[in-house]
């Protein structure tokens, strides 16, 4: 089920307790009246529990989500540097960078939906692997070049051991999603919330309306959880736009080249 689905589903849930509440109320009416303390006593216990931890769900949501820009940006600023490493040494490192462009294409479409069909489930370790041989292949290539410092090596190798510690990060983080059980255990709450809500109401026009507006704004509160802990695809998603502008630096490098070669030419 996708996160709308889960979400209408929880407003429905929600809204249907609410609906029992009130025949409960209109089936035992003097039982219910001389409950009614305790209804809001227990009430207000269970708002107040839900307020809290959904309040530190949301949160922690919303940490997961800058942590994983923060990394997706710290990708984006590693590759840069190895890229700025490598044209100090034109011609030579052409076959390098050339690799290094393919995996910042690879990397937009494993972790930007809208470029594959791919979702960020399927990212795994098996992806690392790929990446780690492409980044040994170009430490390798750069070991060769001429003039080439002991500094720029231990720069290149650096950066290179910085990507993949990046990209771990990413990895795992992506593997340790929000336990589905707990959103059951928070979000039953809300359920309970609003069959006791339904049971001390009269089941007027004007409370079933209240009640459903409250009943999407519970299942809006699931979609921040849901959308903010799978950050790289649904509604809000971690940018990419960074790796754009690096890949298109890439790209147009070598027809800045062309044509500065063309101009000493004439």
């Amino acid at each position: 089920m996708n996160i709308f689905g889960r979400c209408l589903a929880i407003a429905t849930v929600a809204f249907t307790c609410a609906i029992a509440g009130f025949f409960v109320h209109k089936l035992s009416p003097s039982h219910v009246a001389s409950s009614m303390d305790v209804i809001r006593a227990v009430s207000g216990l269970i708002g107040t529990l839900f307020a809290i931890v959904l309040g530190l769900l949301v949160s922690s949501s919303y940490s997961t989500f800058n942590s994983h820009q923060a990394d997706f940006d710290s990708l984006v600023t590693t590759v840069a540097n190895i890229d700025l490493l490598l044209k100090h040494f034109p011609g030579e490192s052409d076959q390098p960078r050339l690799v290094l462009k393919k995996m910042v294409l690879r990397l937009l479409k494993r972790y930007c939906l809208d470029k594959s069909g791919q979702t960020p489930e399927d990212v795994n370790y098996n992806h690392l692997s790929n990446d780690v041989t492409e980044i040994l292949e170009i430490n390798n290539a750069s070991e060769k070049f001429k003039n080439v410092t002991r500094d720029d090596l231990n720069s290149i190798r650096e950066f290179s051991r910085k990507f993949v510690s990046i990209q771990s990060n990413i990895i795992r983080n992506l593997s340790n999603q929000m336990p589905a059980l707990l959103l059951v255990v928070v979000f039953g709450w809300a359920c309970l919330l609003f069959f006791l809500y339904g049971c001390i109401s009269d089941g007027n026009m004007l409370a079933i309306f209240f009640l459903f507006l409250g009943a999407i704004a519970i299942a809006s509160a699931n979609f921040l959880i849901l959308e903010l802990t799978h950050p790289y695809h649904g509604q809000f998603k971690v940018s990419g736009a960074a790796f754009d502008l690096l890949l298109d630096s890439m790209i147009q490098e070598p027809e800045k080249s062309i044509i500065s070669l063309s101009k000493r030419q004439e």
